[in-house]
């Protein structure tokens, strides 16, 4: 009689994410993944045909897990600056972890991983783009704040931003918060 397993695809998930963080990603391959999960190596290659789907969907998921953390520091009750600075911090920490598990040669350097990631990279970094945006025009309406080169630009000027800070620290969030200030006047 064959068990059950609830939730089987989210098992891989996380089995598959402990192999990459604690082995690497050239020990991450199904036959060891279905060990890992003690099942079937027929049930990981129903849910993910490749190596290729499977990094890409460990991915997405990392993503989704970073925007759902800046979608409750953007509900929170503290002042837009607040805000901005609390992205920031957990963008800082997204970016350190996400250079450690997902930029190393061996996945960056597959071309399968770059073909899926990347497309699905710069559809996350979009989506962060639009929750900033909405964080300021609900900052215009209530505040009555002009923003100068209009919410979208803005949203997307503030990210590209942060991610220059974090990978190129030789500006300080504080000073770059200053000119945030002259912005939104």
């Amino acid at each position: 009689m064959s068990r059950v397993i609830e939730n089987p695809k989210q098992l891989i998930l996380s089995k598959a994410k402990e192999i990459l963080y604690n082995q690497g990603y050239h020990k991450l391959n199904m036959r060891a993944l279905s060990k890992a999960c003690d099942i079937a190596l027929g049930t990981i290659y129903n849910y993910y045909p490749t190596k290729k789907d499977l990094v890409v969907e460990m991915m997405t998921d990392y993503w989704q897990d970073y925007l759902e953390s800046v979608r409750e520091i953007v509900n929170s009750n503290t002042d837009i600056y607040t805000k901005l600075n609390n992205v920031f911090k957990e963008l800082e920490v997204f970016i350190k972890n996400f250079r450690q598990y997902w930029l190393t040669p061996e996945l960056y350097g597959n071309q399968e991983y770059v073909e899926g990631g990347l497309q699905k990279e710069y559809g996350y970094m979009e989506k962060l783009i639009a929750i900033i945006e909405e964080v300021l025009k609900k900052e215009a309406a209530d505040k009555n704040v002009q923003i100068k080169l209009g919410a979208r630009e803005t949203a997307n000027f503030i990210i590209m931003n942060f991610i220059t800070i974090v990978q190129t620290p030789l500006f300080r969030y504080e000073s770059f918060e200053l000119f945030l200030k002259e912005i939104l006047k």
